[in-house]
């Protein structure tokens, strides 16, 4: 990402991820997007938003489903959702690294000719190098968040979504991890605590999977939207989420559509890593 960041921001992120232990100090793009309170605040109780399904379920290959969302938040503003619902029983997850050499989506695209799917993944440094702990075809890179965030992660038995607040990652052999923050829904489709920047505007993507063990990735794309208001709008909609958190949001969001009606929803930047579903 290559605008300016504030010097408050700047700061405010140097001093959290060095207290969180990330791998040296390195700026996180994206500042403004994704700050958070190392101390966690219960969240605020906010009235349901209204859902109108602009489509209902649209099969786009075997095991993946689209459905645009159209959510009219309690104080009146709207947006819409791009959901993408997935059967692991029927697709293959891969994450694709490209450190130093990031892409557009529409590049990517055409580098992953038999995705049916691919969304942007977590966050990155000012050199193009994940944050947090990335796993690509089992070569892993990086270092593992600690005490919060979240992970969407493949191995031999089962593709997931996972908290890393409750459930710390310990070197576990992967297959396929991309890590980013913050946890929006814990397991049990229970609000996750809010931080400071929860009421900060911006484009938003989210990694989640339903009580049925299906995986979701959804895109705001088109406006800019709070955490909080993204939280209250998952916890009370009909996806009947189990677990959910927050990947790359802001200039990064982008999300990749094949099928019958394809389409791109372009990242403002460059991406050096994704997350793909291939129909097996």
């Amino acid at each position: 990402m290559t605008r300016p960041i504030t010097r408050f921001w700047v700061r405010l992120l140097r001093g959290w991820l060095c207290a969180m232990a990330l791998v040296g100090c390195t700026l996180a793009r994206g500042v403004s997007d994704v700050a958070t309170s190392v101390s966690p605040v219960p969240p605020t109780p906010t009235r349901a938003p209204t859902v109108q399904p602009e489509s209902g379920w649209t099969a786009i290959a075997p095991g993946v489903e689209r459905r645009d969302d159209r959510v009219t938040m309690a104080g009146g503003g709207t947006f819409t959702a791009v959901v993408i619902r997935l059967d692991p029983a029927q697709v293959t997850f891969r994450v694709h690294y490209s450190p130093g050499e990031p892409l557009r989506m529409d590049e990517w695209r055409d580098r992953l000719g038999d995705a049916a799917v691919i969304v942007n993944a977590g966050f990155f440094d000012e050199s193009d190098n994940a944050l947090g702990l990335i796993v690509s075809d089992g070569q892993a890179s990086g270092q593992s968040f600690a005490g919060f965030g979240g992970m969407f992660q493949v191995d031999m038995g089962s593709v997931r979504v996972r908290s890393l607040v409750a459930e710390p990652y310990y070197g576990e052999s992967l297959l396929q991890a991309a890590q980013a923050f913050p946890m929006l829904v814990e397991a049990g489709g229970v609000a996750a605590p809010q931080g400071s920047g929860f009421d900060e505007g911006s484009r938003r993507t989210v990694a989640a999977q339903d009580r049925s063990g299906r995986i979701l990735f959804i895109a705001v794309p088109g406006a800019f939207l709070s955490f909080a208001e993204l939280q209250a709008w998952l916890l009370s909609s009909d996806l009947d989420l189990n677990i959910a958190f927050a990947l790359d949001g802001g200039r990064s969001t982008g999300l990749v559509i094949r099928g019958a009606d394809p389409q791109v929803f372009p990242s403002l930047d460059q991406l050096p890593t994704v997350i793909a579903a291939y129909p097996s």
